[in-house]
């Protein structure tokens, strides 16, 4: 027992003596001294801040110096200050002047298609899209018309961290579906209408015989009033042509036949998509297996205040007369979307290339060299088109993109949101927060407190930052 102790005991003092030699020890080395870094070498090891600028609001730029003063927090929001390196900044100017010999021409209307390259119109005089003459534009002037908002430079490295991904600007078939609910005409007080003009068709016809010219004018007047309210009932002008031909009132209207007229209602966004001649069809739960088909052959001219839809007419054929009157039914709207001049094949994008900021449409493009150029585009209706056998969403283009253009569908909004750290795109386009900004712009005095800056604020402290 006393030799255990006794060992238990020579072991503590080691310890201590160890711990005792190893601290003496340390404390007689010296620190390493770091070798000097020659000027311009420690910026491409560590890099250094430049100046410190507010994710909102990007003109907000403040010194370094006074950044260490503690002038941390943005002046208009209150948020905290991000370091913008000196690196990212002379990214930021490669970027925008990456390509400085490059000659652009345009015939001066606005949008990417009206903007050409010198290399891409050797002996071109007139724009191919609108025949105006071209003329020679600086950067900044083909920058302003293609609607360029933005320039920024991203490292390779950083572009796969972030998964960027691109899509090249195509033409493509685009279509879109519209599923309602109708119902089989019974509309007694459209029969009755058609009654009348037929009517007065047949009263001015028997008072042309005389030569009395102020009974004429009168049964004229009759006559178009009866006309003016059949189209404020629905019918259009083709339907009212031939009503006035045949002279006949369609008994479909009020019993069953052999064409039906069926009834339905699309919201307001939608009435792009719903056209005259429109095809269409039209199934029931009460004929389960059965489907019909038939034309839009008719369009109200007015919206319903309270749903915000519109009333459109469909006639279908309608075999031993399956369909009666007042029956529900299932509509499907398949309507192909055709260019402006009519064309099948549109210039296309996808959906998730859009960032829509409320006010405009922007898209990020890929120019080459690590660079994305933000710009203004146009665009119509949401569409579907199929790839590869599935349905995918697109958007068709009405400007600002040219066929081939590589556009950013993955990580646009990272995107996004660098070129506003760094300022680029708040010197490029002025958002609603400009005329605050200037205000904000060099030397920042240190922030007032909060319930100054709100007095000071003037109430705008809700405003959302905008492209």
């Amino acid at each position: 027992m006393i030799k255990g102790r006794n060992i238990f005991i020579i072991l503590l003092v080691l310890i201590f003596a160890g711990t005792a030699l190893m601290l003496t020890s340390c404390s007689k080395t010296e620190p390493p001294q770091a070798s000097p870094v020659p000027s311009g070498a420690e910026g491409s090891l560590q890099p250094q801040a430049d100046y410190y600028t507010c994710g909102m609001h990007p003109s907000v730029k403040v010194s370094v110096e006074e950044y260490n003063k503690g002038n941390k927090s943005c002046p208009i929001c209150n948020m905290n200050l991000t370091p913008v390196y000196k690196e990212e900044k002379s990214n930021e100017l490669s970027a925008v002047s990456y390509q400085p010999s490059q000659e652009y021409y345009g015939c001066g209307m606005e949008g990417a298609e009206h903007v050409f390259l010198i290399k891409e119109i050797p002996g071109m005089k007139f724009c191919p899209i609108c025949g105006m003459p071209l003329k020679k534009l600086s950067k900044d002037d083909a920058d302003k018309l293609k609607g360029v908002v933005s320039t920024v430079k991203i490292k390779g490295d950083e572009i796969r961290l972030a998964g960027v991904q691109t899509e090249s600007v195509k033409k493509l078939h685009l279509y879109k579906e519209i599923r309602t609910v109708g119902k089989v005409a019974y509309d007694p007080g459209l029969a009755i209408a058609q009654e009348e003009f037929i009517a007065a068709l047949e009263v001015f016809d028997k008072i042309q015989q005389g030569n009395i010219e102020e009974i004429n004018e009168r049964a004229l007047n009759l006559v178009e009033s009866s006309k003016r309210k059949l189209r404020l009932l629905g019918l259009g002008e083709d339907q009212i042509a031939g009503l006035e031909e045949k002279r006949k009132v369609q008994t479909s209207l009020i019993l069953p036949e052999e064409k039906m007229w069926i009834y339905g209602d699309v919201y307001e966004y939608e009435l792009g998509w719903v056209k005259v001649d429109g095809e269409v069809k039209v199934t029931t739960s009460s004929l389960p297996g059965e489907e019909f088909h038939g034309v839009i052959i008719s369009i109200n001219p007015v919206l319903d205040p309270k749903t915000r839809s519109l009333r459109f007419r469909v006639e279908v054929d309608n075999p031993d007369l399956k369909l009666k009157p007042e029956m529900y039914v299932d509509v499907i709207i398949m309507s192909m979307y055709k260019g402006q001049n009519g064309e099948d094949k549109v210039l296309a994008i996808p959906r998730d290339a859009v960032l829509d900021t409320g006010m405009r449409k922007i898209v990020w493009i890929n120019q080459g060299n690590d660079v994305y150029e933000g710009r203004i585009i146009k665009i119509g209706l949401e569409s579907t088109s199929v790839i590869d056998g599935a349905e995918s969403k697109f958007y068709p283009v009405l400007s600002g993109l040219r066929e081939g253009e590589m556009v950013v569908t993955k990580a646009n909004f990272l995107i996004d949101s660098q070129s506003q750290i760094s300022g680029v795109a708040a010197a490029a386009y002025g958002g609603a927060l400009g005329a605050e900004e200037k205000s904000a712009e060099g030397e920042i005095s240190p922030p007032a407190s909060p319930a100054k800056r709100g007095e000071q604020s003037g109430g705008k402290g809700s405003a959302v930052h905008q492209h």
